[in-house]
This record gives C-alpha cells, structure tokens and sequence, in this order.
C-alpha cells in the first residue's frame, strides 16, 4: 500500500505516522496520552483497505474514525491541527511565490526610487524583506496590529524592520566624530585636518550611519559643523606660502603665522595687503570648492545599502555668520549649482536645507543675506535647497546653542521637545519609526460616499478615530520594545562612536540612547477622508476644512497624551506616503469600489496637502495647508507647484518664501518644477520623450516625488507616477 503525496510522490504507507499524530491529539486534548488501543486501531483499519490513498483521504478516514470512538474531543483537536498545518503550508506556499517574484524580478513595487529592485541586491533585499514581512505580521506584533494592517487601518512602516528591532533615522552628532574621530569594523579615523578632509569624513560617517538604520541621515548645522575646519585649511594655507614661497622651514613658518595672523581670520581686513593671507585665501578657496563638490559627487555615487541605494541625506545651513561658516554655506550652494558629472546633472543628494532666520538672512540688512540669495539661485536651477523656517512659532530655539536651531531631515522629519534632556536639542536624536492612520477608510465608513447615509455619521467617526489612535500607540510601543532590546553591538558605529545622544550609556539595551528619539504618529488622505464625510474637500469648503483641522490637532493631543503615559517622545506625523499612497488605495479599491475623488486616483493624497489635482493658486493653497502645519510637530512640508518660467523669477519666489515664514508661520517649504536634461547634448528645460536640441531619447527627467528628488519618476510605483501626472501648476492660477 503506498501514500501518494500532495508534491505526486509515492511512498509507502507508514502506520507509525498515525499513531503519532492521534497522540498528539490527545496530549494537545488531555494533557496526555491515554493507555488505549484506539490509535493502534485507527491505522490498522486503513492499512487493511489494501489500495494508495492521498494524504487527504487519509486524514479524512482518521477523523471519521475518531468522531466514532470514545474519544470525539481527540477528533475536534486533530481537525484543528490539520486546519493549522494546511494553513501553515498556504503560508508557505504563498511565501515562497513572493519570493520567487522578487528573485526573478517580476513584482517590482518600487515602493523607493532609492531602491534598484531589478540589481541583484534590490531582489536580495526584496525577498528577504517579504520573509521578514511575514514573520513580523504573523508572529511578532501582537494580532491586534497586525490585524489593522492587514485591514489597512494602520500601516506598519518598513515591517521588514521590526524583527531585528532596527530605527528610522538620525541627526548625527558631527561635531563629536569630528573632534574625537571613529572607529569603524577595520580600523580608526583621525579627527580631519582641514576643510577638504572634515567633508570627506562627512560622506564617510553619512555612509556608516545609514548601514544601521533605514531611514536618513542628516547634520542640524553643517556650516558650524565644518566652519572649525576651513580655520584648519587656511592656517595651512599660510604655513604653505612661508614654507614653499618664502623656503622657510615649517618650524620658523610657525613663529611667522603664529605673529602675523594670532587670530587666523580669513576675513580680517588688516591681511588684506599680506601676499601670504592673498595666497591662503586663493587656495582655501579652491580646496573648498573641489572639497564640496566631491562630497556632492559621493554622496550620489557610493551604494551603502542594499538595492543599490546611496544614502539618505540631508543637510542643514545658513545660519552661522562667522566668515567660516559663510564659507560653508556658499560652497555648498555652489556645488548645488555646479551639479555632478559631466552634464553638470543635479544631484538628488544631499537634500540641502537653508535655515531661514530672522537678523541672519531673511532680510536685505543680515549678514546672510547674500546667501539666501544664492539659496534661491540655486533653487531656480536645481530645485534644491528647501526652507525651513527658523522663527516658525514651535521652534523652541535657544539662540546660543546651534544645536537646539530648527532643522529638518530627509522628507520631512522635525523633533520637538525631548523629555528626557528637558529640551529641544535636536543633535544626536531622531524619529524612530512612524505607522500611519489611514483616515480615508474611517471616512467612507461614516461618510456619505456610499449613499448610505444623507449626513455624515460624526460620533461614529470620532468614536472609530479614537480607537485607530489607541491601535497607533500600542503600534509604536510593541516596535519600541523590540528597539530597546537590541544589543549595542547590533549597531558598533552608531553606539562606538555615539552618533546618537547618549550612546555611551548604553549597555544591555539600547533605551538611554532611543529614549531621545520620537515615535511618530502619521497620517494620509485628509483629503479623501474629508471628501468620502462631506462629498467635499477640505480647500472647497470652510467648515469641512475646520473639520479635517480638528482631527489633526486631536493627532497632536493624543500623542502628547501618550507621551505623558509612558514618559517617551510621541509626535504627530504628516506621513510623506512613498509607497503607501498606492498600496492603501488598492486596498480602499478592492473593499469599496471606485468612489469620486476618494479611490477614483491611483494615490491617496499626502497628508493634509490640498490634492494635486485641485486648481488652485500660489497663496491661496499655502493659505489651506498653513493651519495644519503647527500640529504635526514630527514632521511636515509645504509644496508649491511651479512651471520652469515661472521659477525663474527669483524675485517671485522670495516673495512666496517670505509670505509663507512671515506671515503664515509654515514649518517647511519646497517647490516643484521639471528639469529634463538631455545626457547627450547637455540640454537642459522641461520637454517630453526627446531632447529638442538633438533628438537623443537618452534623457533624465528629474521630479520631487515625495521630499526628494529622482532622476526619473517613472522609477515610483504606479501610485507615485500618477500623483505627478495629475498635478495641476498652482503658478498657473496665481
């Protein structure tokens, strides 16, 4: 008698097989094997039937048999372990096609433009992603989370992260690396020497930063950062001169430098007539520029994780008004300018920033001024820098230390108040990790979307909202658990070298350093959640849009409610939605349908951005989002979408800075507009499929698609490309 295998195998029949399993059974049922014959019994009658048999009919034959014996509870505990194993199997099953997809490239996502997920690392990195997918779903977060993700209620970002207890990202502690060096897997790095070092180390430290977490990695203050180092690089510069010039030796060099230029001021005026301070000045200036633009050009070039993806960065300027801090500034704005490669193509990083500050740059009177003016120079030709705005009312600065200044990170990140530090000291800390409530579904479910109802149901929604919110809590605390629990020695270059504030301190667990970070609570789709209750946005109507404030700020309230709890840093979130724009919006799909402006696009819309699609004007749609940005205190961003002409008027475009910082107390600001190159010929405007001036289809089409920019935006998911295709120029209305 054989057993015919559900892969088709045959092999022979095994009574021992059976008798195992009914013993379990009863173990699983008692506590216990029972003395009994039953077992014995069962597989002795299916072995006198003489003839092959599946291993389903098998089974069945065992529960039929033991339905009829004197033990019926061992009948309903082996239907139960046979239901489990078949799921187990489906599982498997289902596992290993998804798998398979992304080893042969054939369910590419492209949830990240930063992510190659056709080389052979990006379907590395893809595969094991949905493994470790899997596992967190169905054995790490407790079955209340992952039910709500399941159900699209609650999305659990980076998941394939939450087993191995990885974080988000960081703002690094330059200064410290500077001053102390590091230390890497194979040996250590000196403290850099001057200018052009101190920027190659930055681009190194970026790299290892980024390798032990996922998310960005960025500097509050770059120009005070560096500023130390061009003072390195012009003292040398002088010490040249007398050596090499003057053929002095470097010890006499010394005693000249020392006497002549005892406060080595590069822009002291009284050097001004001195050959050796006109030669330092020529050469500092030189190495910064080649020093700058090689920092530029690595950060797009070295691949430090997988996927082929170069790091995450950002950084922060603008503000120190030391001429070595100027010095920082303007060369980092020129290498925007001068771009990489030999197109001279924009990079996509760093995502530069400029500190917009009050008595520092914003007006034609500070001493930076000149540099918000090269800021938007840039920004007319290379879409970077963004602006933050320094004076924005939650800023919380204290003005003698640059390290509590007002930055953001990568898409969007801001940190607040630490509670732990008892301040707002932003260096060393970041947001841990973010889940997003997906709003539009509590719309449709108590809207009037559906036709169910003539007016909203409001008591429903906000009852349903409050418990989304415990859910998003409880989210956040079971990924901060497995975090803290973590070894140091999971992540040496961050807790060797402390890259995040008080690394040192930690010894079984990583809490001391971790418990400085945020965990944020995000949202998506205010605007479909607004349209689905209403049959309106929140941009087309004054109350609605009080409505889709009101839910925002009570975000805000619940996570400084839950911070108080459990004495860590809540926040609420503006969920930049990379790939979840899409992926929740097939979800919202398939349940409900096509609905009218809620699932009738490939994307659900940002946050509480005015949806892409909406015709409206320059001020009018910073006038919308304005009131929404003072809640979500983890992270938000204001766009603009411009044409290629209208950005040219740098004038216009200091008008809008202005107005947006000054008058509507807006966090963050950036602006949209195409830059197609072609990579033959050079040229540079917005056309379509060819370059104009020579034909050639070998051209890069860069896009902001989320807070950053890609090369090509066809490179997102299906959402992500939709969403660029539907926005309207709001400069067209203006």
């Amino acid at each position: 008698m054989y057993v015919i295998k559900r892969d088709g195998t045959r092999v022979l029949f095994n009574p021992d097989k059976i008798v195992q399993a009914i013993s379990k059974a009863m173990i699983s049922t008692y506590g216990a094997v029972y003395e009994t014959d039953t077992a014995e019994e069962i597989a002795d009658l299916i072995a006198s039937r003489g003839c092959d048999m599946s291993v389903e009919q098998i089974q069945d034959l065992v529960e039929g048999y033991l339905m009829k014996s004197e033990y019926p509870e061992v009948a309903k505990e082996y239907i139960l372990y046979r239901d489990q194993r078949n799921k187990e199997r489906t599982r498997r099953s289902k596992l290993i096609q998804a798998v398979m997809k992304r080893i042969e490239a054939t369910a590419v996502e492209n949830a990240n433009a930063n992510v190659d997920e056709k080389s052979f690392s990006g379907r590395e990195k893809e595969a094991s992603a949905d493994i470790q997918k899997i596992i967190a779903l169905d054995y790490t977060l407790s079955p209340e989370v992952s039910k709500a993700h399941k159900d699209m209620m609650l999305y659990q970002h980076d998941m394939e992260k939450t087993n191995i207890g990885q974080h988000n990202c960081l703002f690094v502690d330059m200064k410290k690396l500077f001053t102390d060096g590091f230390v890497t897997r194979n040996g250590d790095v000196r403290p850099p020497s001057n200018f052009s070092s101190a920027c190659q180390q930055t681009a190194v430290i970026d790299q290892c930063q980024s390798q032990v977490q996922f998310g960005g990695v960025g500097t509050v203050h770059l120009d005070y950062d560096l500023a130390p180092f061009v003072k390195k690089s012009y003292e040398k510069k002088l010490l040249q001169y007398y050596m090499d010039v003057e053929d002095m030796s470097e010890e006499n060099a010394k005693i000249i430098v020392h006497a002549k230029f005892p406060d080595l001021d590069m822009g002291n005026p009284a050097y001004d007539n001195e050959p050796a301070h006109k030669f330092a000045v020529r050469q500092v200036e030189r190495e910064g520029t080649q020093a700058a633009e090689a920092m530029y050009h690595n950060l797009n070039t070295l691949e430090s994780r997988a996927g082929s993806q170069v790091p995450f960065t950002s950084i922060n300027f603008g503000r120190d008004t030391s001429i070595e801090g100027r010095f920082v500034s303007r060369k980092m704005l020129e290498a925007s300018l001068s771009g990489i490669g030999k197109h001279h193509l924009t990079p996509i990083f760093p995502i530069s920033i400029f500190q917009y500050k009050q008595g520092c740059n914003a007006n034609p009177e500070d001493l930076n001024y000149d540099l918000k003016q090269l800021a938007i120079e840039s920004l007319s030709k290379r879409i970077y820098p963004n602006f933050v705005n320094c004076d924005y009312s939650e800023a919380h600065e204290d003005l003698n230390n640059p390290d509590t200044y007002f930055a953001t990170m990568g898409c969007r990140t801001m940190l607040g108040y630490d509670r732990h530090s008892k301040s707002y000291n932003r260096v060393g800390r970041g947001n841990l990790v973010p889940n997003t409530m997906i709003l539009p579904k509590l719309g449709i479910e108590y809207g009037v979307c559906l036709g169910k109802r003539e007016t909203p149901d409001l008591d429903g929604f906000w009852s349903a909202f409050e418990d989304l919110l415990m859910l998003c809590e409880q989210g956040l605390l079971e990924r901060f658990d497995i975090m803290v629990n973590q070894p140091p020695e999971a992540a040496p270059f961050m807790y060797q070298n402390g890259t995040m504030k008080d690394a040192q301190n930690c010894r079984m667990s990583n809490y001391e350093a971790l418990k400085h970070g945020t965990l944020a609570m995000g949202y998506i789709g205010i605007a479909e959640m607004c349209q689905a209750l209403f049959g309106k946005n929140h941009a087309e109507d004054k109350e609605v849009h009080a409505f889709a404030l009101s839910v925002v700020k009570r975000i805000n309230e619940y996570a400084k409610e839950a911070s108080e709890r459990h004495d860590l840093n809540f926040s609420c979130y503006a969920t930049p939605a990379e790939g979840l724009c899409h992926t929740a919006l097939k979800a919202l799909r398939k349940q409900y349908g096509v609905i009218p402006n809620v699932t009738d696009h490939e994307f659900l819309t940002n946050s509480h951005h005015v949806p892409v699609w909406h015709e409206i004007g320059i001020f009018d749609k910073l006038a919308v989002e304005a009131p929404f940005c003072k809640y979500p205190t983890g992270g938000c961003i204001t766009y603009v979408e411009l044409d290629s002409t209208f950005v040219k008027n740098t004038k216009a475009i200091e008008q809008i800075i202005d107005y947006a910082f000054k008058e509507l107390d807006i966090p963050y600001l950036a602006f949209n507009f195409p830059i197609d190159s072609c990579l033959d010929c050079g040229f540079q405007g917005e056309f379509n499929d060819a370059c104009p001036e020579c034909g050639s289809h070998n051209i890069q089409q860069l896009r902001r698609v989320t807070g950053y920019l890609t090369t090509d935006y066809r490179h997102f998911n299906k959402g992500k490309q939709s969403e660029v295709e539907h926005r309207v120029k709001h400069s067209k209305f203006s």
